[in-house]
């Protein structure tokens, strides 16, 4: 890793237990994709039950004490990325997202081209259900809300991150599930355009949560992934 990619993006994941265990992959394909920044792993209690934990001293892992719940354990992922480390850009994933091969150029490249625009989010990842028909391959804004499927992989500026801790909409939130319906719509209130790719980058493998929404039908699969 560069120092310069060290400075511009500091990568998070959260994991929990899992039925049928997608950490490994996941972390795998992150590495696949291009990304070659440390991972800090947010661990929620009873993941390494019956999984093996990461050994690689480019993961750095840190167990919940007590559990946090999905949204809490992605609010301790970006404030901890915020606190401990000054890239310039965040980038915050599950553990049950899988990316394609080289995305991270893409990635990487959106990046460069939203430095000076005001910018909320950029996902990677995007389902049908958030694809207008207006909508072209590449990066469209994508202004649904709260109605937003998919936290999988969130990339943010720092400001817009320190923004969006002290916005009420996220601050006050209790529950411990909707992380993308909170921060997509929160972007919206703080008048911060958001971005998703077409074809989707990332594809969602993760239908056993025990932590969250399963999802037998199918429906959080990326959109077109693996298409190019």
């Amino acid at each position: 890793m560069t120092n310069a990619q060290d400075a511009n993006l500091a990568v998070a994941m959260t994991t929990a237990p899992r039925r049928r265990p997608t950490l490994h992959r996941a972390i795998a394909s992150l590495r696949t994709a291009g990304f070659s920044e440390d991972v800090r792993l947010f661990a929620e209690p009873g993941t390494f039950h019956r999984l093996r934990r990461p050994s690689n001293p480019r993961v750095i892992v840190r167990d919940n004490s007590s559990t946090r719940g999905c949204f809490g354990n992605w609010r301790q992922a970006i404030e901890r990325l915020l606190s401990e480390t000054t890239a310039h850009w965040l980038l915050v994933v599950q553990d049950d997202a899988i990316w394609a091969p080289g995305s991270a150029a893409v990635l990487r490249a959106q990046m460069a081209a939203r430095e000076e625009p005001r910018t909320g989010f950029l996902s990677p990842y995007v389902t049908g259900k958030d694809v207008s028909k207006t909508f072209v391959d590449g990066w469209n804004e994508c202004r649904v809300g709260w109605t937003f499927w998919g936290a999988l992989a969130f990339c943010m500026k720092r400001v817009a991150a320190e923004e969006l801790l002290r916005h009420p909409r996220f601050a006050r939130h209790a529950g411990t599930q909707q992380v993308d319906a909170v921060v997509a719509a929160s972007m919206l209130d703080l008048a911060r355009p958001s971005f998703v790719h077409v074809p989707s980058l990332v594809d969602h493998v993760g239908d056993t949560s025990t932590v969250g929404h399963d999802d037998v039908a199918g429906k959080l699969r990326g959109y077109r992934f693996g298409e190019k």
